[in-house]
Order: structure tokens, then C-alpha cells, then sequence
């Protein structure tokens, strides 16, 4: 509101009234928004920091069950490799899914299947006497929901039917798939390195 007042020169002048009542009503209005905006942002922090700890739990149950997996696919090696020193062919093809595709150390360029697997190892199996050392050295394995890769160094020797000694180390990949609940391989591979120049392959290397 404004009222008028007579100056010292005795001329009307117009002045603004104060309110008192007023500006505690508006002080009043902006301290309730000041504790709106308090609570708003409060709130907001909170979900963010649910949010965050929602993706920290999932990311450490996804670590655990890779972990988990890694432990599986680990372990289902180790007794594939007990089942070559064996000569145990049940347990050796226990480890392929009937579907696998594989790059073999001996010819052909590939084959597919499990029939076609067993005669493999049949034939490696055929064509040494006596004991049979096989250990997988190095092995690393990264697993990731269904899946799961993995490489090692593989030391293999024993006698030959020849009489004569083999011993080599091979390089060895082998892709996983979880096929009802178990670890199978779906492709595998196995290979030396190779001198190029003069073709043929090179065995006499070692880790």
C-alpha cells in the first residue's frame, strides 16, 4: 500500500507503506520452498545411491558366478585330461558336445561331430604304447553367461607304436557352451607353429 504525507515544503510526497505481516508471509513462502527443494534433492540422492549400490550388487553377483563357472569349466578339464592318461575314451568324449567342430592337429582341415571326435582319440590312442602323459599347463578360462573360452599349453608324450618317443606341446583353444546344466566343448583347436619357409611344423618348442 502507499500513503501520502505533507514534506517540509509542505508538498504531497508518496510513500510505500511497510508490511510487516507481509514480508514474514512471503519469508515464510520461500523458506517452505528452501526445504522443498532440500527434501527434492535429498530424495533424489537417495535413489541415485540405490541405484549405485543396486548396479554394485549385480555386478558382484555377475563376478561370482563367473567365478563359479571359471571353477566348473576349470574342474571338467583337469578330469578330461585325467581320462587321456587313462586311455579312458567315455570319459575323454564326455567333455565334447555331439555337435562339436574341431580344427585338428591332424588332418583333415576340420571335421564336426562326435563320431567322427571318438575315432580321433581312438587313433591317437592306437598309435602309442604304454603310458600316456598329458598335462595342460597355463590354462586360462573367461566364462560369460552361457559361454565360455579358454587356452592352455598342452605337454603330451609317451611311446610311439613305432617304439619311437613323442614328445611335444601342443597349443589347445576350446569354446564352451552350457548345454542342460553342463560345461561341453562346441569347438575346439589344436596346433603347432610352423616354419613356413621350409614347411613343416615345429616340435621342439617349449614354455
Amino acid at each position: 500500500m502507499h500513503a501520502h504525507a505533507l514534506d517540509q515544503d509542505g508538498a504531497f510526497s508518496l510513500k510505500a507503506e511497510v508490511n510487516p505481516a507481509k514480508n514474514r508471509t512471503l519469508g515464510g513462502i520461500t523458506d517452505r520452498m528452501k526445504k522443498l527443494i532440500v527434501a527434492l534433492l535429498s530424495a533424489a540422492g537417495i535413489a541415485l545411491g540405490s541405484a549405485s549400490a543396486a548396479d554394485s550388487s549385480n555386478a558382484a553377483k555377475g563376478e561370482k558366478k563367473e567365478a563359479v563357472t571359471e571353477a566348473l569349466v576349470r574342474q571338467r578339464v583337469e578330469d578330461w585330461a585325467k581320462a587321456v592318461r587313462a586311455r579312458d575314451i567315455d570319459g575323454v568324449m564326455s567333455l565334447y558336445a555331439t555337435n562339436n567342430v574341431s580344427f585338428d592337429l591332424d588332418p583333415p582341415l576340420r571335421y564336426a561331430g562326435a563320431d567322427n571326435k571318438r575315432r580321433a582319440w581312438q587313433e591317437f590312442f592306437a598309435a602309442r604304447t604304454g603310458r600316456i602323459a598329458y598335462d595342460v599347463r597355463e590354462f586360462n578360462v573367461t566364462a560369460h553367461g552361457e559361454l565360455a573360452f579358454a587356452h592352455s599349453l598342452n605337454h603330451v608324450s609317451g611311446t610311439l607304436a613305432s617304439g619311437r618317443t613323442s614328445d611335444l606341446w601342443v597349443r589347445w583353444t576350446a569354446c564352451f557352451r552350457r548345454i542342460d546344466g553342463v560345461w561341453l566343448v562346441v569347438h575346439d583347436h589344436v596346433s603347432v607353429p610352423a616354419d613356413l619357409e621350409h614347411g613343416q611344423a615345429v616340435l621342439n618348442l617349449t614354455p
